[in-house]
């Protein structure tokens, strides 16, 4: 699991940071990334919206809300719920996700 944070725009221009987590679409993949992050965030899976090429869960917490989003195309993404708009607690959640993500990743052997 190679995890890089960049940053995506929108067509309106407004952009916000994110989280590649991997350039394929792994269900196995993704189903243990929302275990670990409900776990070590203390969040539950408010919503959950799968479909055959596309995944969007949202992870709530005391701290903010972050979507974890698999696309058949584009991988697995991890982002605050709000986009763009989201809020301070949101995005200092997502600082926290990627240091989570990446200590999972060195303890696994990947990355």
């Amino acid at each position: 699991m190679a995890i890089s944070r960049s940053t995506f725009t929108t067509p309106d221009g407004s952009s916000y940071p994110q989280l590649e987590i991997a350039p394929q679409s792994d269900w196995a993949l993704f189903d243990r990334i929302a275990s670990v992050l409900a776990v070590e965030l203390g969040g539950t899976w408010s919503e959950r919206v799968d479909s055959p090429d596309e995944r969007y869960w949202d992870l709530s917490t005391d701290s903010g809300r972050l979507t974890l989003h698999l696309q058949h195309y584009l991988g697995i993404s991890l982002y605050p719920t709000g986009g763009a708009d989201a809020d301070a607690r949101s995005l200092s959640l997502l600082d926290q996700a990627q240091a989570i993500l990446a200590r999972e990743s060195l303890r696994s052997g990947e990355g």
